[in-house]
């Protein structure tokens, strides 16, 4: 029985900068991967000083082929986008343009979502935090979506209207994780390796203003994943408006990250099954046919699809 993650995403490039080397390590492992973008990116700015210019009403076209380059670097099995128009980064929420995805009513796209989930039936899924990893309104948005999908998914009374896969079986997901870029380990870790190598930088920077000493819960899961690296910043060099090749994420030598947080790490947001963390895997602790067998309508949803 195949294992199946699928990621839900807020913008094309978070793809890649959130969780890419585990997805393409559970590609290699034989896992089903799969992949929701919520919006097309068209707020986002030109930060790649060797990409030219992009006009305005290109850019969503630009970021849809980038996309494309970045999903097929990273392996995902499927793919959707959900359309919707990125908000754009405002300090002020008050700043938000109307028609975005932020101000989109919480259910529409959840239920867009929902109807994904009872299609691709996965047993982990992987949205953001609650804070969205940093405060740009989508990807709050990302994670009020992701999390009331869920809901509607496992919900056999939920509307979903005609969204393709709404007369599916309801589909109960059993862990749900939030991506964490920035642990406080990781942090502590490369800040004092490249301190200690006279290392400067933007990346440094940014490690400096998240070093903290006060005591923080660590990650729930650390997937190992250094091989994979390559992959991730092939992906992350797809996105070429958006990701400078000579910028901070490629400041720290990849041999030194392989050596001293040769992980991606997750928190648990929900869990069906009891977790020791840190768990190595993302789908530690689960009977897969177990899961299968408790959900609503699986013997027919298995005979439909001839399993």
């Amino acid at each position: 029985m195949n294992r199946r993650l699928l990621f839900v995403h807020a913008h094309p490039d978070d793809e890649a900068s959130k969780g890419a080397a585990t997805a393409a390590r559970y590609v290699d492992d034989g896992a089903e991967v799969s992949l929701i973008t919520c919006t097309g990116g068209e707020a986002g700015d030109v930060l790649n000083p060797g990409a030219g210019v992009a006009a305005p009403e290109q850019m969503g076209d630009v970021r849809a082929q980038e996309l494309a380059a970045a999903v097929a670097a990273i392996g995902f099995t499927r793919t959707y986008g959900l359309g919707y128009v990125d908000s754009g980064y405002h300090e002020d929420p008050a700043d938000v343009p109307p028609g975005t995805f932020s101000r989109t009513p919480l259910d529409e796209p959840s239920r867009k979502v929902a109807a994904i989930i009872r299609n691709e039936r996965p047993h982990v899924v992987v949205t953001y935090d609650e804070d969205g990893g940093y405060p740009h309104a989508d990807h709050i948005m990302n994670h009020l979506v992701t999390m009331r999908g869920l809901e509607f998914a496992e919900d056999p009374d939920a509307d979903l209207g005609d969204e393709s896969g709404a007369d599916l079986p309801p589909w109960r997901v059993p862990k749900v994780y939030a991506a964490q870029i920035f642990p406080a380990e990781r942090v502590r870790a490369l800040y004092d390796a490249m301190v200690d190598a006279g290392m400067t930088g933007e990346f440094l920077e940014r490690l400096s203003r998240r070093l903290t000493d006060e005591p923080e819960r660590g990650p729930d899961a650390k997937v190992w994943c250094p091989d994979h690296f390559e992959r991730r910043d092939a992906a992350l060099k797809a996105h070429v408006t958006q990701i400078d090749p000579n910028g901070h994420w490629f400041e720290v030598p990849r041999e030194l990250e392989r050596e001293l947080y040769p992980y991606e790490a997750y928190r648990l947001l929900r869990s069906d099954v009891l977790i020791q963390p840190p768990e190595d895997d993302l789908f530690a602790s689960l009977d897969l046919e177990a899961v299968e067998a408790a959900q609503p309508a699986a013997s027919t949803w298995a005979s439909a699809v001839g399993e």
